[in-house]
C-alpha cells in the first residue's frame, strides 16, 4: 500500500480489529493521552462514521464533525477539538451522516489527515471494525496497523481474516497488536504467540507485540465515568505503568527518543 504521508514526520497508527467490542476506542484515547504526557503532539481521528464514540468516552461535546465540514457548516480549521493534551477529530455524530456519499467522505478523510500531519508527531485513526472502505483507507494511510486482540475464538478468527485480506493486497503490510482483557502478561504473551502461529502457518506472516491491557474493574470505571486514565488518577499506578509501557513500545517502534521527554517524569 502506498503511504501518502511518506515525506512527513508524522507517524500514523490505524487502530483496528476484526470485530467490534474489543476496546479499540478506550485503548486509543488513553495511549494518545499517555504519549502527550511523554512530550509528543498527538491527534486522534475517530473515523468510525457510523459509531464515533471517542468523544463520548471523553465526555466531550464535539460541536463540529467531518460531515459538518463536507456540508459546508464549518471550516477545516474548526475540526480539531482540543481535549486535555491531545487533539480529537470526529467523523460524525449523526446516524447516516446526512446521506453523504462514501467517495465524498473518503476524500474528506484524506484532506483531514493531511491537515493533521502538519502539527502532530502521532496520529491515531480509530477505525470501524472489519474490512470496510474506511478501515482500508485507514490502513493505507498508516505506518502500522495496530490490532486489538482478545483471546476469544470469533475475535481471533475475525482478526485473522482481516490480516489475510490486507496481506492479499500488500504482503509486506506492517501489523502490530495489543492484547486486551488479559489476566496477566503471561496469558497476553500466549495469545500473541498463538495468533502469530496461525499467521505464520497459513500466511507466513507475523505481527509485532506492543503489550497488553488487563481485564480490570478500573478500566470499566474509566468508561463509566467517561474519564481517561490520567484524568482520574485514583489508585491506578499499576494501570498507568501498563499504558506507559505500551506507549514507550510504540514510540520505540518509530525510533522516537521518549527517554528525553521531560513530561514523562510527571507520571513517575
Amino acid at each position: 500500500m502506498e503511504k501518502l504521508h511518506s515525506e512527513t514526520e508524522s507517524n500514523i497508527i490505524a487502530v483496528t480489529s476484526g470485530k467490534g467490542g474489543v476496546g479499540k476506542s478506550i485503548a486509543t484515547v488513553n495511549i494518545a493521552e499517555m504519549l502527550t504526557y511523554m512530550g509528543y503532539s498527538v491527534a486522534v481521528l475517530d473515523a468510525d462514521a457510523g459509531l464515533s464514540n471517542s468523544a463520548t468516552l471523553l465526555n466531550e461535546n464535539v460541536s463540529v464533525t467531518i460531515d459538518d465540514w463536507i456540508t459546508g457548516d464549518c471550516y477545516l480549521e474548526d475540526l480539531p477539538h482540543k481535549f486535555d493534551a491531545f487533539t480529537l477529530v470526529t467523523a460524525s455524530n449523526k446516524p447516516g451522516m446526512n446521506n453523504i456519499e462514501a467517495v465524498q467522505f473518503m476524500s474528506a478523510l484524506d484532506q483531514v489527515s493531511k491537515y493533521l500531519m502538519t502539527f502532530n508527531d502521532f496520529i491515531f485513526i480509530d477505525t470501524p471494525a472489519g474490512a470496510g472502505e474506511i478501515t482500508l483507507w485507514s490502513l493505507d494511510q498508516a505506518d502500522v496497523g495496530l490490532l486489538i486482540l482478545v483471546d476469544e475464538p470469533t475475535a481471533i478468527s475475525d482478526a485473522y481474516r482481516l490480516c489475510k485480506y490486507i496481506y492479499s493486497i500488500d504482503s509486506n503490510y506492517p501489523f502490530a497488536n495489543i492484547v486486551n482483557f488479559s489476566t496477566n502478561q503471561k496469558t497476553a504473551t500466549s495469545t500473541h504467540e498463538r495468533f502469530n502461529n496461525i499467521l505464520n502457518y497459513f500466511l507466513n506472516q507475523k505481527t509485532e507485540h506492543f503489550g497488553y491491557l488487563p481485564y480490570s474493574e478500573e478500566i470499566k470505571k474509566l468508561v463509566s465515568n467517561q474519564h481517561t486514565l490520567l484524568q482520574q488518577r485514583t489508585n491506578l499506578s499499576e494501570l498507568e505503568k501498563v499504558f506507559m509501557r505500551i506507549s514507550q513500545n510504540i514510540a520505540g517502534y518509530f525510533n522516537k527518543d521518549y527517554g528525553q521527554k521531560t513530561k514523562l517524569k510527571q507520571l513517575m
